[in-house]
């Protein structure tokens, strides 16, 4: 396609913090568990430079002319943000020496502060699984 860019800065910082914590509610028969996480990302592009504006697009045989005159030396090309935070609780059963039962219940809250390509792009989810184990 065309339009290399000869020169950009891409810059990309996440910061995520965990806390947990367990307990053993019957010894080797019962325990529960929880964990929480809280991440912070952000990421942008600055400084865009095309030197081969404008170019010639060619797609699926039609040609046109394309141009980066828009977003050439762009301070803000890409300008994202988002918060993320989980929360997760567990538990796990000992039903005999050999077979053991898990479940795990997962909230997930994704919080979009930068709209850009796609718009806004909040949304949560929650997740339950459990899990049969046998040892032998």
């Amino acid at each position: 396609m065309g339009g290399q860019s000869d020169s950009y800065e891409y810059e990309t910082e996440a910061h995520t913090v965990y806390v947990g914590a367990n307990a053993n509610l019957i010894p080797k028969r019962w325990d529960v568990s929880a964990l929480y996480s809280f991440t912070k990302g952000t990421a942008n592009i600055h400084d865009l430079g095309f030197t081969s504006d404008p170019f010639v697009l060619s797609v699926q045989g039609r040609t046109d002319d394309y141009s980066f005159t828009y977003i050439n030396g762009s301070n803000e090309y890409s300008d994202l943000e988002y918060i993320m935070w989980e929360f997760e609780l567990s538990t796990n059963v000992s039903i005999t020496d050999q077979v053991g039962l898990t479940v795990v219940g997962r909230y997930s809250d994704y919080n979009d502060q930068e709209e850009y390509v796609y718009g806004e792009l909040d949304g949560s989810l929650f997740t339950l699984s459990g899990f049969v184990t046998y040892r032998f």
